[in-house]
């Protein structure tokens, strides 16, 4: 019989509220509604801020002694077609990106979610190498 250990949950999988941008303001940011970014198990996500959109393809790496969640993504900005790419770690429960356009702005960025307000990864638990979210 093979014993697996199971794998800690993925602590970016989920809702984010995005509540601050270095390019744009609140106003902007909830333009459309709340500004979001949303991990899905399977690699996938989506986010929304102001008249910006986008699909995610999304890996969980290791990076500084940490895990960050990088991400390319594929969407419109107003009714023009975009696409990017961006990262994002955790510290203290808070989620700190950063969020690129192709070959045009770039943007840090901080998001909450309050179901995980006050969760922190546990780096012992980490393994080395990319993986699919799961």
């Amino acid at each position: 019989m093979v014993h697996r250990t199971p794998r800690s949950p993925n602590p970016f999988i989920g809702m984010w509220r995005i509540v601050e941008m270095e390019l744009w303001d609140k106003d902007y940011i909830d333009l459309e509604g709340p500004g979001f970014i949303k991990f899905d198990k399977g690699g996938n996500g989506h986010f929304r801020f102001g008249a910006v959109q986008g699909d995610l393809d999304c890996r969980v790496e290791n990076y500084a002694k940490t895990e960050r969640i990088e991400f390319s993504w594929e969407g419109n900005n107003d009714a023009d077609p975009a696409c990017g790419r961006g990262w994002a770690v955790l510290r203290n429960g808070t989620l700190h990106g950063r969020l690129l356009f192709h070959r045009g702005d770039e943007s840090s960025f901080r998001a909450t979610q309050p179901s995980r307000s006050n969760h922190t990864p546990n780096t012992d638990a980490r393994k080395s190498g990319a993986r699919r979210l799961a």
